[in-house]
């Protein structure tokens, strides 16, 4: 089978060596085909984003790899046979694995007795119209080892480059002793589709003549194939060769053996060498011009050969020239390209900055506006209540000023406020519990349930509802009713989300200005000042922190989540306002003998000293008086430790951990600036050091220190929001 059949040499490419199969199948003469790829396994698999030695992965890294490597193989094998199909011919395959492809060509043509091998010369990339010597590698080396049994042709581009003739007969398989002369001596080159052989003069040959046909070279500046002498020569006793062509570049050969420098200097002997002795009834004059003519002829060649290459090298130099000129002005483009982008994207970005600016501008001023329309509102209306609840007192009737009316709702409305609380109207969790915005009795509320029905979370739900029901500040959050079925608390609805996410600008929020940041700080400074100053107990938060402080659609601040919070009362019997008690409804525990009997019977726990609390510390870490967590001591200087550090979060934007020492450390060195927060704007300077300073007062670790809000804190805020 394998001497009537054609073994073409295939590679991965399709793309690449369908060339080779395409010449193989027009120039089968009806011999069948048989597809030959070596499989060459990758010695590096990728592995871990890079590529590792094969040898230091696990044996199933590696076996997977090979197995897919060996699928992809096969879709190769099959675009080959579709091509083959496609041209109308049927075709074998034969594919093998092995590390070297040539020398496992060699191998299978050696173990299969391959007598006709079809396969690529060079790379597509490399092929020249004139090329007549291989450049692959591997196809010397198979052209070299190959067994000589063999008929290989080699093809670029769909050209017949070189062929091998074979050693010996294909039909008789005897050898051939001209194919064995030209295999000593080396392989032909290829014009046009015809392979020819080179072979050596035998020697005796000066004693013969070979004769050209029509002139001494073809048009190219090759010889021409010689035909052997006219009969009449054979009557003079002289015997006729075949001489081969002889092509430019050839390697071995009878004529091309000398270098190209040399050729032209002994021209005239190698003509002479080829001249049999001068018979003695020819003149001197014809022999002599025909040695002369060979010589001529040869130099002309070299000549020729020369002027091809220099233009040849010219042409590639002006190639080479105007492919870096191209590549020069591309760099160039492409740098001008680059600048004239750079240059777009800056002033776009600035485009952006002014836009966000102006809108941030027009905001504030739109701000300034509404606090100033409010406040003169908030004033007119004051005004306006006095004068009724003076009126009122001067007729005896009672306070018009009195705390609105709360609904209780039932747990049917809760759940269809709420959609039966689902998850999409969500818009907050803590402890206490989830927070679902909802529309109730036609005005949009938000509805906070308790998570635990357990004896802390009822107790936060009396104390938040207790607290807020008896309390009215424009800074406080309003409290709508409440609903005992579930400890549902129901306050108004404030769009604008907490202070701490307006902070982080969370949902792409714009940040906020220092001017409504210093209008926050005035604003809670004022709801403490209620808080701590109410009579005839004060309320301490102990919760203070952004998070608990909401925003409505102006802006305004109002303070939420009263759930911790601690009343403190005066004792009625001290003959000062200093000495106070101090009380907590909870249930009675300890040993019986020692427990205060009021205490039993009341629930009230009760303690005679300065306005102050004993309990355990709650709340949220960096916010709580440090003070406080030592002792366990509540006063309403704890309040204002939280609100300094309140303060220092509206300056910088900066998380509240160590806070305090880093604006310390600013001030001291005298680069305030360097941790204002820079989405506020432009602070001035001398206002931010004011605050800070002020901050880092109510920040003092001893709460005796701490400035009061009432006479010193809003003394200094006051001004800056005027």
């Amino acid at each position: 089978m394998a001497e009537d059949m054609i073994y073409v040499a295939v590679g991965k490419d399709v793309k690449e060596c369908k060339s080779i199969l395409v010449w193989a199948l027009q120039n089968s003469g009806g011999r069948r085909i048989c597809i030959l790829h070596v499989h060459q396994p990758a010695l590096y698999i990728p592995f871990m984003g890079g590529k590792a030695p094969a040898s230091s992965l696990t044996e199933k890294i590696v076996r997977e790899h090979q197995e897919t490597e060996r699928q992809k193989m096969h879709q190769i094998m099959h675009e080959y046979l579709l091509i083959c199909r496609q041209m109308g011919a049927q075709a074998h395959k034969l594919i093998t694995e092995a590390d070297c492809i040539e020398k496992e060509i060699v191998e299978l043509v050696s173990q299969n007795g391959i007598r006709k091998l079809v396969m690529g010369a060079a790379a597509e990339k490399h092929y020249r119209r004139k090329m007549m010597d291989l450049k692959s590698s591997k196809a010397k080396y198979v052209r070299e080892q190959a067994p000589l049994s063999c008929h290989i042709q080699f093809i670029c581009k769909g050209n017949l480059i070189f062929t091998r003739e074979a050693s010996a007969d294909t039909e008789t398989g005897e050898p051939n002793p001209r194919r064995s002369q030209s295999a000593a001596v080396g392989y032909s080159r290829d014009r046009g589709g015809t392979s020819f052989l080179e072979s050596p003069i035998p020697e005796g040959t000066e004693e013969q003549l070979a004769s050209p046909k029509s002139g001494f070279f073809t048009p190219e500046g090759d010889f021409d194939q010689w035909d052997v002498l006219p009969r009449s020569s054979q009557d003079l006793g002289y015997s006729a060769i075949s001489l081969p062509s002889w092509n430019e570049g050839s390697e071995s050969g009878a004529l091309s053996s000398t270098s190209a420098n040399s050729r032209c200097s002994s021209s005239v002997d190698v003509a002479s060498s080829l001249l049999p002795p001068f018979p003695s009834f020819i003149s001197n004059t014809l022999y002599d011009q025909l040695r002369q003519a060979m010589a001529d002829a040869e130099k002309e060649a070299l000549k020729r050969r020369k002027a091809e290459r220099d233009m040849i090298e010219a042409i590639r130099r002006a190639e080479l020239k105007q492919r870096l000129e191209i590549e020069e002005a591309l760099v160039k483009e492409k740098e001008e390209h680059e600048k004239v982008t750079n240059q777009r994207d800056q002033l776009m970005e600035e485009l952006l900055i002014s836009q966000e600016r102006e809108a941030s501008l027009k905001c504030q001023i739109a701000e300034l506006h509404k606090e100033r329309a409010r406040d003169k509102l908030q004033k007119e209306c004051d005004s306006a209540v006095n004068e009724a609840e003076a009126l009122g007192r001067k007729h005896g009737e009672p306070s018009s000023r009195q705390m609105p009316q709360f609904s209780e709702f039932l747990l049917t409305e809760i759940e269809e406020a709420t959609l039966w609380f689902d998850e999409s109207l969500k818009i907050g969790e803590g402890g206490y519990g989830n927070i679902y915005k909802g529309l109730l009795r036609h005005t949009k509320v938000a509805i906070k349930i308790l998570k635990s029905h357990d004896a802390q979370g009822t107790k936060q739900f009396q104390t938040e509802l207790g607290v807020l029901s008896q309390l009215r500040h424009p800074n406080l959050v309003e409290l709508k009713g409440s609903c005992p079925e579930v400890f549902a608390l129901i306050y108004e609805y404030l769009p604008n989300g907490s202070l701490e996410d307006r902070l982080n600008c969370r949902e792409n929020s714009p940040p906020l200005s220092w001017q409504t940041r210093i209008r926050i700080a005035a604003e809670m400074c004022s709801v403490l000042v209620y808080l701590h100053s109410i009579k005839p107990h004060s309320i301490v938060h102990s919760d203070l922190k952004p998070s608990n402080i909401l925003l409505d659609a102006n802006f305004v601040s109002k303070l939420s989540d009263f759930g911790i919070c601690r009343m403190l009362f005066p004792d009625a019997s001290s003959s000062n306002n200093v000495n106070t008690t101090l009380y907590n409804i909870t249930d009675p525990k300890g040993t019986p003998a020692y427990i205060d009997p009021e205490f039993l019977e009341t629930g009230v726990l009760t303690v005679k000293s300065d306005v102050y609390h004993i309990t355990v510390p709650k709340g949220t870490p960096p916010y709580i008086d440090p003070e406080f967590l030592e002792t366990g001591v509540l006063t309403v200087k704890s309040d204002v430790y939280s609100f300094g550090i309140i303060v220092l979060q509206l300056l910088t934007g900066r998380q509240p951990f160590k806070i305090s020492n880093e604006v310390k450390n600013a001030l001291d060195a005298g680069s305030l600036k360097g941790v204002l927060d820079p989405s506020a704007g432009d602070w001035p300077i001398a206002l931010a050091e004011n605050l800070a300073r002020l901050a880092l007062g109510c920040c003092e670790r001893n709460g005796s220190n701490r400035p009061d809000l009432e006479s010193e804190v809003w003394k200094v805020l006051e001004p800056m929001i005027q």
